[in-house]
């Protein structure tokens, strides 16, 4: 449990945090974790990666070349895309 001071006056008074009310991360050995696991983390994190990336053409049903080109040079990358 981490202590958080609080500077009065005069002397210092500390409360202990509760960690059970937030999202505490704890350090993971990783060699302790069988391969197994680590590989098919790894497999997860691949393929949201590909779909993260993955951007449709969305000048695809346009005939005309110039309109076409100015369609895809304005699309944009969306950053809160899901994976």
């Amino acid at each position: 449990m981490g202590l958080f001071t609080k500077k009065k006056t005069t002397e210092e008074v500390t409360t202990p945090i509760q960690e059970e009310l937030y999202l505490v991360t704890k350090a993971v050995d990783t060699t302790s974790l069988p391969k197994e696991v680590l590989n098919t983390d790894f497999e997860l994190l691949s393929k949201a990666e590909e779909k993260s990336n993955y951007r449709s053409n969305i000048a695809k049903s346009i005939r005309n070349p110039q309109i076409s080109r100015a369609v895809s040079s304005l699309q944009l990358k969306n950053p809160f895309k899901g994976v």
